[in-house]
């Protein structure tokens, strides 16, 4: 990174694995979070940009556990945005290589592409390079994105220049330097990848000139690691040894004992690495976009783990150790370690679970193979293992070859590409990658000086307008009627951003009144999404801004709760309690926050108290603008998902609450007023979510309670501080009631008892009753078919209950006659076709119910059909 500063390069900030992309399921590449500077939609703040950028990819996830693949790594990227390109890019390559890492230059080699006379030209003239070490390679090689000329993918795409190193030159020469290039990874290592970003592929597939001509180099720091260090794979460096030792330590397996444990304990060690950094960065398990790709990681891990004796969880004990080792570059990890860990040991209890589940399923998918011809399980059927169980398809083909059957890998690899092609058409550069150039943005980025928000201290101001959008399109004016974004240069109008709206208001020109109903921001821009409600406006035009003040002070009222409430939770719950994600809105607010359990009834009381004593401290609330790194040393929380520049706004309040924060807020705690939880629920594994109202949202609210429980009083007929007492008082005399038809009911059924008994049929010596009662009431017919039972001895009872329309059916069986035959959910499942329904249950007592009353009487004479035939009797 300093070699490039001395370059003239800035240094730029790892950007988070989840992309500011929606065409992207995690930053794959050091040059993810500068698509716009490439396309020129935004200009860079820097034409040289250096980078260290946390990257996951699982396309090549099949080939982690060799010595070089990874998911998760750190890629090193130096970047032109329209200043230097091939030259001065393989020159400094050249020089960082045999100069600083002090790489041997004699065991170098490069690969370009197949037309690049001008790449090799520099190579040979300006290094001095041998050009017999110099191989060139098609477009599947050595053109970024691979394949981007003839298949794609959409977006900026160049020829490459790769450069390798020989890590067995006492080998001599190969044979074929090309081919040994392309295809023998275990001996030309490669270590660095120039692109030269030059074209923007389109959707019909024509490569259109980039406005620049730019420069995207990466160079795995693993990979790099490894050669300084000389160590035989990556595994063995700094970056990953500590985590090797720490499995062994937990499975009694050695490191270097065999290939195959040795496999599985570099899976574990990539795997757990990455699920460390996406859950630092806010995503969480789940079986659909980025959840789904981090639960394959953790539960790939957990099925390698269990082939060296790792059983029960030991994902989660190896977290404090990936902190310890990357902490100190990566802030966030050390921040959240609690948190993390957390999720990752329930992730390791639910796939325990999915496993269960999954054997199951296996099970009865051995027996419909068992009974088939081919002693074969459908692969269709082993990848819904797979995929809707989490079941590995290694433990399908183990679990199956014990039963001496095989798995249909053919039709199982099958249906894994259609997954895949769906997969990768979800993860190509899309469509967003070409709006740059031509949009309003763009134009915007090349005409007009970012807009200045002034509303941190003003409520209103004058302003000129230096952009109406109509549309899509950029106009001159705007006059009665129309709705339209107005760009002003300067503006007291908070742009929706963090959580929190957009400011409403009004623009009032000289002849001309605009009404702004929402604020967003694109770029460096805000935009006024307005309605002109009398007169016309031109770009160019001064206008006066003044946004609703009442409106304003009632959203920093919700949003300085949300501080409040996050300060709360993370004292009464834990560190582990941040924030994820939240809505502010005029005295309402909605706070999502990380934590496993659904919260009681006294932690929601305590957290509300401690929030309302926060508030009547009165406490002030103040803001620093710092570096990010000092905010950090004060304490300062970052959110999930949050990207942060080099400087950052801190805003604190009292001694309780600091958090970088770019919203509006109050100036002391004591002007929210009353804070007011409304409920309290899940939206996901490990996620709770609170409402709460305040300010005057929070009066209205305990008022609308007021009216509610004054309602109540009148219908209980007593005073609203005597509710709870006569609703008391209501439910024991309910309940009173309740057993006093419960004791009748159990008077009637005896009493029907004697009666149906005094009915009682037999046939071949089996007593058996088939009746009809008015009542579907299963608690009363169940007390009925219990007495006539018990008072006939032995025997069987169907009876049929009939009200309203609705048939239930019971069933009974003494025990002395189950071993004669007699089944009552037999009985019932034929008795039951007969009125339209259907049922079963045991032999002794079944149930059953019916669709067709007038058909009762027919079921029941089918009944005793069924019983006079098993009883073996004749007509």
């Amino acid at each position: 990174m300093k070699f490039f500063e001395s370059k003239g390069h800035l240094i730029y900030p790892s950007d988070s694995l989840v992309p500011d992309d929606p065409s992207l399921l995690y930053t794959s590449a050091g040059m993810v979070q500068f698509k716009p500077y490439f396309v020129g939609e935004r200009v860079p703040p820097c034409r040289r940009i250096v980078t260290c950028q946390k990257c996951l990819r699982t396309d090549d996830i099949a080939e982690v556990g060799d010595a070089v693949h990874h998911t998760f790594f750190e890629m090193l990227g130096n970047f032109s945005f329209g200043d230097y390109f091939k030259r001065e890019s393989i020159i400094w390559a050249w020089e960082f290589l045999t100069e600083v890492l002090k790489f041997n230059p004699d065991h170098l080699w490069t690969s370009i592409y197949l037309d690049d006379d001008e790449a090799e030209e520099i190579w040979i003239k300006e290094i001095g390079f041998p050009k017999h070490k110099i191989v060139r390679l098609g477009e599947d090689k050595n053109y970024w994105p691979a394949n981007a000329p003839s298949k794609g993918p959409n977006g900026p795409c160049g020829p490459c220049n790769e450069i390798f190193l020989d890590v067995k030159p006492e080998l001599g020469p190969p044979e074929d330097p090309t081919w040994s290039i392309a295809h023998d990874n275990n001996r030309f290592v490669e270590v660095w990848n120039l692109v030269f970003q030059q074209f923007d592929r389109q959707e019909d597939g024509t490569l259109k000139p980039l406005p620049t001509k730019n420069i995207d180099t990466g160079m795995g720091l693993e990979r790099t690691i490894a050669v300084i260090q000389g160590t035989p794979t990556d595994y063995e460096t700094d970056l990953f040894l500590p985590i090797v030792r720490k499995i062994e330590s937990m499975s009694g397996v050695r490191y270097g004992e065999s290939e195959a444990s040795d496999r599985c304990i570099r899976v574990i060690a990539d795997h757990i690495r990455s699920a460390v950094f996406v859950i630092g960065d806010g995503v969480m398990p789940s079986n659909a976009g980025r959840g789904s790709v981090l639960r394959r990681i953790i539960r790939n891990a957990m099925i390698k783990g269990r082939k060296i004796g790792l059983e029960k969880d030991f994902l989660a004990p190896i977290v404090p150790v990936v902190v310890e080792i990357m902490g100190s570059v990566y802030r966030e990890i050390v921040d959240r370690q609690g948190y993390i860990t957390k999720v990752i040991a329930a992730e390791e209890e639910k796939f325990r679970r999915t496993l269960d589940a999954g054997l199951e399923r296996l099970e009865d998918q051995i027996a419909q193979a068992l009974a088939s011809s081919t002693k074969t399980i459908d692969g269709r059927a082993a990848f819904t293992l797979h995929d809707t169980y989490g079941f590995p398809i290694e433990i399908t083909r183990e679990i199956a070859a014990e039963h001496g059957i095989e798995v249909d890998l053919e039709g199982f690899e099958a249906a894994m590409e259609e997954q895949r092609e769906r997969a990768k058409a979800a993860s190509e550069f899309g469509a967003v990658m070409t709006v740059g150039e031509g949009s309003a943005v763009a134009e915007l980025e090349r005409t007009a000086k970012p807009t200045e928000f002034v509303g941190y201290e003003l409520f209103e101001c004058e302003a000129t307008i230096v952009a109406i959008v109509k549309g899509s399109d950029l106009v001159v004016g705007a006059s009665e009627g129309d709705e339209v974004e107005i760009v002003l240069d300067r503006t007291p109008f908070y742009a929706e951003s963090g959580g929190q709206v957009g400011d409403t208001g009004r623009l009032f020109g000289e002849c001309a009144e605009l009404e702004v109903y929402d604020t967003t921001k694109v770029s460096h821009f805000f935009f006024h999404k307005a309605r002109v409600k009398s007169g016309s406006v031109n770009v160019g035009d001064a206008v006066r801004a003044v946004i609703d003040a009442a409106r304003r002070s009632a959203i920093a009222r919700a949003h300085t709760a949300t501080h409040l409430l996050h300060a709360a939770l993370r004292k009464i719950l834990g560190e582990h309690a941040l924030q994820s994600g939240s809505l502010v809105e005029p005295d309402r607010l909605r706070f999502d926050f990380s934590h496993f359990q659904a919260l009681t009834s006294d932690e929601l009381r305590t957290i509300e108290n401690e929030v309302n004593s926060m508030i009547l401290a009165d406490a002030p609330s103040s803001v620093q603008v710092t570096s990010l790194d000092e905010a950090r040393k004060i304490g300062a929380v970052a959110l999930f998902g949050e990207k942060y520049g080099d400087t950052v706004r801190v805003v604190r309040m009292g001694d309780f609450s600091i958090e970088l924060c770019g919203g509006t807020h109050l100036c002391h705690t004591s002007q929210v007023g009353f804070f007011k939880i409304v409920s309290e629920s899940s939206i996901g594994a490990g996620l709770r979510r609170i409402e709460a109202v305040v300010g005057l949202g929070a009066v209205r609210y305990v008022q609308n309670l007021e009216d509610q429980l004054r309602e109540v009083a009148d219908i209980l007929d007593a005073a609203q501080s005597e509710v709870v007492t006569a609703a008391q008082k209501l439910t024991q005399s309910l309940r009173e009631a309740k057993h006093e038809i419960d004791a009748l009911k159990s008077r009637t059924a005896a009493s029907a008892a004697a009666e149906l008994v005094s009915s009682a049929q037999e046939a071949a010596g089996v007593k058996y009753i088939t009746a009809s009662v008015p009542t579907c009431d299963l608690s009363t017919l169940r007390k009925l078919i219990d007495n006539v039972a018990d008072k006939l001895g032995s025997g069987v009872v169907v009876l049929a209950g009939v009200s309203d329309g609705k048939v239930l059916f019971l069933g009974k069986v003494t025990s002395d006659l189950v071993s004669r035959g007699f089944h009552a959910g037999n009985l019932l499942r034929d008795v039951a076709k007969v009125a339209g329904g259907g049922g079963g249950g045991k032999p002794e007592f079944a149930q059953a119910g019916g669709k067709d009353p007038s058909k009762v009487q027919e079921a029941l004479a089918k009944a005793a059909e069924l019983i006079r035939e098993t009883a073996g009797a004749t007509e």
